[in-house]
């Protein structure tokens, strides 16, 4: 028989849509048919706790029919006849159900309620590996995590809503009266399931994976001898037990010992259901960028913790624990189920994959009904224990399950950790990259990034996904590069340099070396954000570019590096560099780095600088250099009446620290509060040059002083900071420097700023 043709992309979206909508409504029909009233229903019904144990088991017991339905799917052309027939016998079983105690005898009404649900488990679990495989074949691999996010997410919607109707809806019934409410429920589920069969019905099946006839006794086996499948089956299936130990019993503590009404069961577990809708898309995006493992480690550590939480909950406390309980268990189970689902998938061959498929399902479901059944009489025995206290909290009941279940969840976790990774990235390395910044806004950003056309919406998320600082958005802000739009890629340039992260050093690169980029300059300084050899080789590279845009992006992303092994290049550039702005620029870096030997050249240019804009570029070098460019920035941008309050501050500032200079004579002292007295005066009358020459003379002193200091060996007493003697040096050369040159030419003010600076920099440096 020919084989069907590849689907095509169109085809595929289709289907995926198509898919979502029958799981939205099979949502409807499993939230009314599973869990809180599958379980209020057998309590109406008369069941025991133990019973209520044996009936979650029996429906894993139903799906053992897994482990052989591959028998039959494997010789199968086509799987959609089958799973259509499947789904509708299947949800057929919960007619009976909704009649129960119309059509058998009150002994035997929660035996039927167990056979009908186990038949209609039975049913659907015949094709449930068909289920998975044509969905694994549907959605392509890349996306597939995004995708059983978003559908797990629709799903939960669906079934958010009809739960808390369905828990509206009963609660308008008094105790004991509840038959006619439970009654048009089911059919309701009925109803609600034939939609979703007539859904089902227009998804496209894409063509199977095949290999070989295999022999039915080998098939069962596959599973068995692929180790990492294997491995991993056994492991999860083990978790499972042990969380099926608690799981049917949290419905049964809040109705009978919380007493709560099944409107407020609802309300508690939209409430979780709500923190799997929201977590849902967060989950699905790290298991798609950093593997299935890293993920389900992370969150079967948190699930491990759900049990402990619902153990301190009690009558007094029950209205802000159980919230608090159902949030925490609804992120983490977003997070299992999704990572659980696609590791699975992943793990089990293309070939003959319905059988290691229907193999897991068994497995698990079997697992899941031996703790089912532990549970049931774990629940019995518990309510048998005296109550005690600790910790100001009483422990009764089932409170005794939850605890107990806990632990056993917690020492599982080392089990767990063998499971074959998919990935080098650990959980730990999620972590880390998931703290850097916030992950919730960043998720946030990159679907309204990815859902927009707009480049300007485009444009502004790549803006906010680099505000968020957060690694997680690296990839789409590396490939937002090759964008379409202009201001989107130069958005996606300037956020990645924001985030620095490592891994956008190669695409930046390319930028550069790209003829046709028209964002090579920010490229070239987003790379200054990346503190790393490689980033620094580039760019000390790029210093002798024939472009004098991409040098100067070099020295300014240098710059930001601030590392001093690239001194020598930026000194070898200004040998032979002319641009004017390039040479500024690279004095400013050289300053930044301390190097000190830029310092003549960088006078020469304040003496010939034309503007007051070159030279307050060129007065802040120098103020790097002697490490005070805060000071000199505040001064520059004062207006003029602000600067000369300000330098009448800094120079009684400077009098008292000289007046108070314990390290050296009474007289040196009066001597120099007499000098600056002169120099203030002088300051006064506007008698620059007189106060230069003052400033100069106790610049001197200061100077003689701590080089007497120095020649004695009193090191301790010297240096109380970590300035040494050759930053007084430094300071005394620049205001020297500037004394000598005002006798020839009125100085521009940024110079007599630069000197009031200098000075206060002895004085600092001297005294501290």
């Amino acid at each position: 028989m020919q084989q069907d043709k590849k689907l095509t992309r169109l085809q595929t979206a289709r289907g995926m849509r198509m898919w979502n909508v029958n799981g939205m409504l099979e949502s409807v029909h499993s939230a009314i048919t599973t869990g809180v009233y599958t379980t209020g229903y057998a309590l109406h019904l008369g069941a025991s706790t133990a019973m209520i144990g044996f009936i979650s088991a029996s429906i894993s017991i139903a799906q053992l029919l897994q482990a052989f339905s591959p028998l039959l799917i494997e010789r199968l052309p086509r799987r959609k006849t089958l799973c259509l027939s499947a789904n509708a016998i299947s949800s057929s079983f919960w007619l009976p159900i909704a009649f129960i105690p119309f059509l058998f005898f009150e002994g035997y009404q929660v035996l039927a309620l167990m056979g009908c649900i186990a038949l209609s488990k039975a049913a659907m679990s015949l094709v449930s590996p068909a289920r998975q495989s044509w969905l694994t074949d549907l959605v392509p691999a890349e996306m597939r995590g995004r995708f059983v996010a978003r559908q797990r997410s629709l799903t939960a919607s669906a079934g958010l809503i009809t739960s808390v109707c369905a828990g509206f809806f009963l609660s308008s019934y008094a105790a004991g009266d509840e038959q006619e409410g439970f009654t048009t429920l089911f059919i309701t589920a009925v109803v609600f399931s034939g939609f979703g069969v007539w859904a089902w019905s227009r998804i496209p099946e894409p063509q199977k994976s095949r290999g070989e006839h295999v022999p039915s006794n080998q098939l069962l086996r596959l599973p068995f001898r692929h180790v990492p499948f294997r491995r991993l089956m056994f492991l999860v299936s083990g978790r499972l037990l042990i969380a099926q130990i608690a799981a049917p019993f949290f419905t049964v503590y809040m109705l009978r010992t919380l007493e709560v009404s099944y409107a407020q069961v609802a309300i508690y577990s939209a409430i979780q259901t709500i923190a799997t809708i929201i977590m849902n898309p967060f989950w699905g995006y790290l298991a798609d960028k950093y593997g299935y493992k890293p993920v389900m480690s992370l969150t079967a550590v948190g699930l491990a913790l759900f049990p402990l939480g619902w153990g301190f909950v009690t009558l007094e406390n029950y209205w802000i624990m159980v919230p608090l309980v159902q949030i925490w268990g609804g992120s983490m189970s977003a997070g299992w189920g999704t990572a659980r689902f696609n590791l699975i998938v992943k793990t089990a061959p293309a070939v003959n994959r319905s059988a290691f498929l229907g193999c897991y399902s068994a497995v698990s479901r079997g697992c899941a009904a031996c703790g089912a059944v532990l549970g049931g009489i774990a629940a019995d025995l518990c309510t048998s224990i005296p109550a005690v206290s600790f910790f100001g909290y009483t422990f009764a009941g089932l409170q005794y399950l939850f605890l107990a279940n806990g632990a056993l969840r917690i020492a599982y976790m080392g089990l767990l950790a063998r499971v074959t990774s998919d990935t080098q990235v650990s959980s730990r390395d999620v972590i880390n990259r998931v703290r850097k910044g916030n992950p919730i806004a960043t998720l946030w950003h990159l679907v309204r990034m990815g859902k927009s056309s707009n480049p300007s919406v485009r444009a502004r998320a790549a803006r906010e996904l680099g505000e968020t600082g957060s690694h997680l958005a690296v990839d789409e802000l590396i490939a937002l590069l090759e964008d379409s739009d202009r201001n989107v890629r130069r958005e996606a340039v300037q956020s990645l340099s924001r985030i620095g992260a490592v891994e956008a050093v190669n695409p930046l690169l390319e930028c550069v070396g790209s003829p046709s980029s028209d964002i090579a300059e920010e490229a070239v300084e987003a790379l200054g954000a990346v503190p790393s050899s490689l980033s620094l080789n580039i760019l000390v590279t790029l210093l002798h570019d024939d472009r004098p845009g991409i040098r100067r992006s070099a020295i300014l992303a240098l710059d930001r590096i601030g590392d001093r092994r690239a001194e020598t290049a930026l000194e070898a550039l200004l040998e032979h560099e002319r641009d004017p702005a390039i040479i500024q620029s690279a004095l400013e870096t050289l300053a930044r780095m301390g190097n000190t030997g830029i310092l003549g050249r960088l006078q020469d240019l304040i003496r010939t600088s034309e503007t007051s804009l070159e030279r307050g570029v060129l007065v802040m070098s120098a103020g790097h250099l002697l490490g005070a460019p805060d000071l000199l920035y505040r001064l520059l941008q004062s207006g003029e009446m602000d600067q000369d309050r300000a330098t009448v501050r800094i120079f009684r500032t400077a009098r008292r620290q000289l007046g108070g200079w314990s390290r050296v004579e009474k007289d040196a002292r009066n001597r120099f509060t007499e000098a600056v007295d002169r120099a203030m005066a002088a300051f006064e009358r506007q008698q620059t040059g007189e106060v230069l020459k003052r400033l100069v003379e106790i610049a001197r002193d200061i100077a003689g002083e701590a080089g007497a200091d120095r020649a004695a060996g009193d090191a301790a007493s010297a240096g109380g900071s970590a300035a040494g003697p050759d930053d007084i040096d430094l300071a005394y050369s620049i205001l020297a420097d500037l004394e000598s040159e005002g006798r020839s030419r009125t100085l521009h003010a940024e110079e007599r700023l630069l000197a009031v600076v200098a000075f206060q920099r002895m004085a600092d440096l001297a005294t501290g």
